[in-house]
C-alpha cells in the first residue's frame, strides 16, 4: 500500500512540473515480455522474483496503451516505465499468470494466436480469453502474414472488438503484414529485437525484451529495466533482411559522444568504426543462421545504459 501511494504522488508531481516546464526527456519505456513456447519458459518461482523487483518504487509498471500516447507525443512517461506482455495460449496464463499479476495490480497485455484458441485442453478457451477481458487484461494478437486477415477475423468474431495490439510471429515484420495492420487500424506492433522504447520508433516495429525461459535471470532483468533508449537515424539495411553476408550494417548517432559496443547472435563482439562525427558502421562476421541479430550498447553522462537492437532475415 506505501508502495501505491508513494507511486500515485510521484506521478502527480511528475506531471505538475511537466505542465510548467518544457518537457522532460522521459520520453521512453521498456516493454518486457514472457513469451511461452515450451514448459520451461513460464517458471513461476522465477516470475514471483520478477514480481518482486517489478513492485518496488522505481518502477511504474503502466498499460501498453501508453505507448500509443508517448508515440504521437502527446504525452511523457515518467522515467523507469515498464509494460508488461505475455505472449501464450497456454492455460497456466489464466490459471497461474493472470493470479500471481493481478495480486500485485500489474497490468498486462496478453497476445494470443486465434487459430489455437479451443484447440486441446492445454490452450485457453474463448471463453477464458473473455474472462481475462472482462478483467481488466488487454487482448493483442500474434500471428504471420499468411494467416494475419483470417486470424484477425476470428479475433473479432469470438471478443467482438478489433485487435489493436500486434506481435510477429516469427519475430520480424514484413511489407505485407505492414500494409495490413494499417488498413486495419492497428495502433501498435512488436518485433523479437531488444531494447526499450522511445517516441521517435515507428509504431509497428517496437522493440522488447524478452525475460522468459533462458533469458529470465532476475539479473538481466534488472539490467534491462534500467535501460534507455540509444537514439539513432538512418539505419542501413533498411528492410527486414539483409541480402549481403556479413552485412553492411550502419547507423547514424543522435548524440555523437555515445558510441557504442555492439554484438551479434553470432556470439562475438562486432567491430565498431566512427566513419565520421556520428556516423556508425559495424562489421560483423557471416551469419550463419536464418536471422541476424545485433544489440548495440552505450552509456550515457549518467552512466545509465543505452540500448539499440535490429533483427533481420538473411537471405542466402
Amino acid at each position: 500500500m506505501f508502495n501505491l501511494i508513494l507511486k500515485i504522488t510521484i506521478f502527480i508531481i511528475f506531471f505538475f512540473i511537466n505542465s510548467i516546464y518544457i518537457k522532460a526527456s522521459f520520453a521512453n519505456i521498456v516493454v518486457i515480455s514472457y513469451d511461452n513456447f515450451n514448459k520451461t519458459d513460464f517458471d513461476l518461482y522465477t516470475i514471483k522474483k520478477h514480481i518482486k523487483i517489478l513492485t518496488k518504487a522505481k518502477y511504474f509498471v503502466t498499460p501498453i496503451n501508453e505507448i500509443i500516447y508517448l508515440l504521437d507525443n502527446s504525452k511523457n512517461l515518467p522515467d523507469y516505465s515498464v509494460g508488461i506482455t505475455v505472449s501464450s495460449n497456454n492455460k497456466q496464463v489464466i490459471e497461474d499468470i493472470w493470479p500471481l499479476l493481478s495480486s500485485d495490480s500489474l497490468p498486462f497485455t496478453l497476445f494470443i494466436d486465434p487459430r489455437v484458441i479451443n484447440t486441446n485442453n492445454n490452450y485457453m478457451s474463448w471463453n477464458d480469453i473473455i474472462i481475462l477481458k472482462n478483467n481488466g487484461v488487454d487482448i493483442g494478437i500474434r500471428s504471420s502474414p499468411k494467416n494475419i486477415v483470417n486470424d484477425i477475423d476470428i479475433f473479432i468474431k469470438n471478443l467482438n472488438i478489433k485487435p489493436i495490439y500486434y506481435i510477429y510471429r516469427q519475430g520480424i515484420w514484413s511489407e505485407r503484414e505492414l500494409k495490413i495492420l494499417n488498413n486495419y487500424n492497428m495502433e501498435i506492433a512488436f518485433t523479437d529485437n531488444s531494447g526499450p522504447i522511445s517516441n521517435t520508433m515507428h509504431k509497428y516495429r517496437l522493440p522488447r525484451f524478452n525475460i522468459s525461459g533462458k533469458f529470465s535471470e532476475t539479473k538481466r532483468l534488472e539490467t534491462v529495466l534500467e535501460t534507455l533508449p540509444l537514439e539513432v537515424t538512418n539505419i542501413l539495411p533498411y528492410g527486414n533482411s539483409i541480402t549481403h553476408n556479413p552485412p553492411l550494417y550502419g547507423f547514424t548517432l543522435e548524440n555523437e559522444k555515445q558510441i557504442p559496443l555492439c554484438y551479434t547472435n553470432n556470439k562475438d563482439k562486432a567491430e565498431v568504426l566512427l566513419i565520421s562525427n556520428n556516423r556508425i558502421e559495424v562489421r560483423t562476421k557471416k551469419f550463419l543462421g536464418k536471422k541476424a541479430r545485433i544489440n548495440c550498447v552505450s552509456k550515457d553522462a549518467n552512466n545509465r545504459l543505452l540500448w539499440h537492437g535490429s533483427l533481420y532475415w538473411v537471405k542466402k
